[in-house]
C-alpha cells in the first residue's frame, strides 16, 4: 500500500471516530409537537446535557432545543428513508 493510501484509510478512520462520536450524543425523538402532530426529531444533544436529556425525555413533554440541536424533523411517525441514509453518511447514526 502507497503512503497516500495509508493516509486516506488514516483520515478515513479519524472520521469514522468522529462520527461515531457524535452518534452517541444523537437520539432520535418521536412524539407530538405542540399542536399535536404526530412528529419526529434527530437531536444532537450536548455531551454536558445527555444524562438530563434522558432523565427529562422519560416524564414527558420537552423543549428538545434545550438540550443540544435539531438536525432533521418533520410532521409524521418515521423519518424518510433518504434522511436516515444522510443520518448514517453524516453523522454514523443508525436507529
Amino acid at each position: 500500500m502507497s503512503h497516500e493510501e495509508n493516509l486516506r484509510k488514516e483520515r478515513k478512520s479519524f472520521t469514522d471516530v468522529v462520527q461515531s462520536s457524535r452518534a452517541d450524543n444523537i437520539y432520535l425523538v418521536r412524539g407530538n409537537d405542540s399542536t399535536s402532530r404526530h412528529a419526529w426529531y434527530y437531536v444532537m444533544v450536548d455531551k454536558m446535557k445527555k444524562r438530563l436529556f434522558e432523565i427529562d425525555a422519560k416524564k414527558g413533554q420537552i423543549n428538545l432545543t434545550d438540550y443540544g440541536k435539531i438536525l432533521y424533523s418533520a410532521y409524521g411517525q418515521d423519518p424518510p428513508d433518504d434522511i436516515k441514509k444522510k443520518m448514517k453518511d453524516e453523522y454514523g447514526f443508525e436507529e
